[in-house]
């Protein structure tokens, strides 16, 4: 699946995210809450938020919520 939010790759928002994560230590947030936070649509902020759990780099809390890991 290729998946763009306004001319940006997947790689491009995964960095975006990553950013967002270093800038505000100790971020927790929901699906909706990353929507709003990022601005990206249901589909792309489900990619996004999956492939850097898959990375190691966020994980997702019995509550739902993805912070760093």
């Amino acid at each position: 699946m290729h998946v763009e939010t306004q001319g940006e790759t997947i790689r491009e928002l995964t960095s975006r995210v990553q950013a967002e994560y270093a800038e505000m230590p100790g971020l927790s947030v929901t699906m909706p809450q990353a929507q709003r936070l990022l601005g990206f649509d249901r589909q792309t902020c489900d990619v996004v938020l999956r492939a850097l759990t898959a990375r190691g780099f966020l994980r997702r809390t019995a509550q739902g919520r993805y912070v760093r890991h």
